[in-house]
């Protein structure tokens, strides 16, 4: 039996229209949403953009390539995070679970792309804690320890926390950037995330603005 993903939760916002790219003003409500109250990042020198993501999104995996390559090529003074949800969905637990396990073991460059690939193109079977655990295993990581971490507390609360944070910020769907815990900025997958990247570029500016004259 093949696992059969939920698809992720439909846009709530349009992002990224030709006026934004054009240069004319932002439009809170129209290009973006603010975030009430404002969530602290961890990093207050800095400007903090945080993807909320699921590895069994498929909007999600679309982006991730886009994501990636822009993430690499920002500016020094902008920390890219990354949080996976599960929005209530059972399905997604596990899946977010993968994340904070290859967070936790310094795996992200081993497992990352893999998983993506395992759900959407393999459609590989998992279910259990051990599908997970086999699953990484044949990439080469030790199964023991992997599934350890799955199974630890601190990788349980990191994913609690992960849900507890989309719901303060009143998460439309994924994948979506929060800008500086201020700006959301939900990704639509209609083949065109350079131009809603660039209204992110934007945002960082205008949260770059906001610290110099608060």
């Amino acid at each position: 039996m093949r696992i059969r993903w939920i698809a992720c939760a439909s846009m709530l916002v349009a992002v990224g229209g030709a006026a934004a790219i054009a240069g004319a003003e932002l439009e809170a409500g129209r290009d973006f949403t603010t975030v009430a109250p404002v969530q602290p990042t961890g990093v207050p020198d800095k400007i903090v953009v945080m993807e909320f993501f699921s590895y069994a999104c498929p909007h999600c995996y679309a982006f991730s390539a886009s994501v990636s390559a822009w993430a690499a090529k920002l500016p020094a003074d902008v920390v890219f995070e990354r949080t996976a949800v599960a929005l209530g969905r059972d399905v997604w637990k596990k899946p977010a679970q993968v994340f904070y396990t290859a967070r936790a073991m310094g795996k992200l460059a081993q497992l990352d792309a893999a998983m993506f690939r395992a759900i959407h193109v393999d459609q590989t079977p998992l279910f259990s804690d051990a599908d997970y655990a086999n699953w990484a295993a044949k990439l080469g990581v030790d199964r023991d320890q992997f599934a350890a971490t799955f199974n630890s507390f601190s990788v349980k609360s990191f994913q609690v926390r992960g849900d507890a944070l989309a719901k303060a910020v009143r998460l439309p769907s994924v994948p979506t950037l929060l800008i500086d815990g201020k700006y959301l900025l939900p990704i639509t997958d209609d083949g065109s995330f350079p131009s809603q990247l660039a209204v992110a570029d934007r945002l960082i500016d205008k949260a770059r603005a906001d610290k110099r004259h608060p």
